[in-house]
């Protein structure tokens, strides 16, 4: 069993340290996966990385059995099935990096980094891509390892963790230790200092936890409550209000009543507005998030990247096989291109919910101007389990990569203000009604990831099948 239980117990305590927030399982990350690295490296196997990676999914994405119990009314089979398949799909990306290592031998290992970050690139865009907890993750609550996120994104501190993994399992102590410090002195180096902010912001959460049955009523006390924090925000001078996604209880755009009272509210709060809501066009459904200017302008974006079988439905045979879920699943059309919104003349994106866990879609959109994110989601979906706070972890490596404020309005939490450099400025506790008030400022200045991180990517893939190449060459 040598090797199996190293990858089993290093699958699991590195989950701890993607579930919470706490520096010292961040700062624990890189030895959680060394252990795990050192099972792999034992066995050279596709089993042994295949079980490292279920102790690793499995309780990172538990919470998805009472998502689909509790909130989507499926049985107990189906919904432990649910888990148990992604969890093994998710797995399999394990495997193959362990079953590709029996080829990196003696100094070919510190090739190993790079087919990391390539396999990771596969799990991002494969069928419908699903990069949750991608590596570098499980070392978001290091602040100065975090802003080397700025050079080469989330992919990039994978690769880091992987070498400093090879150099603890090969006993190479110092020069771990060594490049362990240095690699934490380039981050200190690169976290910039707090500023003030030009513009002042309102990001609006609920209490609503959604469980069925949904009614009516309480659609619309939730919204009168957004209403009466928006009030009282507008008090206090505030330029952006943020609301999270599912705030408004209709179709926007198709009812023309509710489109000239947010009018009315923006020209009257003399603030700009962003909420979510579902856009009709050609008869085909986005879920868009729209922007009111005091002047009663409204620009919209249309959500890219849909969530499987949660929006839209990828594979249409579920209809026939379990009916009960295919009901269930939402037809949304995804939006065809990135589009930026303005504010007070500064170009800012929105990416919606789950589309803050792509990188390189976030990337573009920074690269095509954006000067800060607003993240507009629904999180009550995962109750009270660690997906919310997974899930800011992961948007808050999208600010550092890009070096762009990032304002998250969620529904029931976590919102947050997070500042180019990964600092959580403010923030609020999940399934509590309140509002935050803080802080931010437009950015113009590119990160070396937004920049060059659509070339990184092709860089790994390319060092992987030249090491390939050679490795081949010399056994034949």
């Amino acid at each position: 069993m040598k090797g199996y239980w190293q990858a089993a117990i290093g699958g699991g305590l590195l989950a701890v340290s993607f579930s919470y927030f706490c520096w010292e399982t961040s700062l624990l990350s890189f030895f959680f996966f060394a252990l795990m690295f050192q099972g792999f490296l034992k066995r050279r196997n596709f089993l042994v990385g295949f079980i490292g990676g279920m102790f690793y999914f499995v309780p990172t994405l538990y919470w998805i059995y009472p998502t689909l119990r509790t909130y989507g009314m499926v049985s107990i089979p189906l919904s432990i099935l649910a888990l148990i398949v992604l969890s093994t799909v998710l797995a399999l990306f394990f495997g193959l990096f362990s079953w590709l290592l029996r080829f990196f031998q003696g100094g070919v290992i510190y090739i190993s980094p790079f087919l990391w970050a390539a396999i990771e690139i596969l799990r991002e865009n494969i069928f419908t891509g699903f990069p949750w907890g991608s590596l570098g993750y499980t070392a978001v609550e290091d602040l100065p390892f975090l802003q080397l996120a700025s050079l080469g994104g989330v992919r990039l501190m994978g690769i880091l963790m992987v070498f400093l993994a090879i150099l603890l399992v090969s006993r190479k102590t110092k020069v771990f230790l060594y490049s362990f410090i240095f690699l934490h002195f380039i981050g200190f180096l690169l976290i910039g200092p707090y500023e003030t902010g030009r513009y002042k912001v309102a990001i609006f959460q609920n209490a609503w936890d959604f469980k069925p049955p949904l009614s009516q009523l309480k659609e619309n006390e939730v919204f009168n409550d957004y209403m009466k924090m928006a009030e009282e925000a507008s008090s206090h001078g505030v330029q952006l209000m943020v609301f999270p996604e599912t705030t408004v209880p209709f179709i926007y755009l198709s009812e023309p009543s509710w489109e000239n009272f947010f009018k009315r509210k923006a020209r009257e709060w003399n603030a700009y507005i962003v909420f979510s809501s579902t856009e009709v066009q050609n008869n085909k459904l986005y879920n868009a998030d729209f922007l009111i200017s005091p002047e009663g302008e409204i620009s919209t974006y249309e959500k890219i990247n849909l969530v499987p079988f949660g929006e839209y439905n990828p594979i249409p045979v579920i209809k026939r096989i379990i009916p009960r879920i295919a009901m269930e699943i939402g037809d949304f059309t995804p939006g065809e291109k990135v589009k930026l919104l303005n504010f007070k003349g500064h170009k800012f994106a929105t990416p919606i919910c789950y589309e803050a866990i792509f990188p390189m879609l976030v990337r573009k959109m920074v690269a095509n101007g954006a000067e800060f994110l607003v993240n507009t989601t629904n999180d009550a979906w995962y109750g009270r389990t660690s997906a919310p706070y997974q899930h800011l972890m992961q948007a808050r490596v999208r600010a550092v990569e890009n070096r762009r404020y990032l304002l998250r309005a969620a529904s029931s939490g976590i919102s947050a203000v997070i500042d180019p450099y990964g600092r959580i400025l403010k923030k609020t506790s999940i399934y509590k009604t309140e509002m935050i008030i803080g802080k931010f400022s437009p950015h113009t200045k590119m990160s070396v990831f937004t920049r060059v991180g659509v070339y990184l990517d092709w860089f790994y893939i390319g060092v992987v099948f030249v090491g390939l190449v050679i490795i081949f060459l010399r056994r034949s």
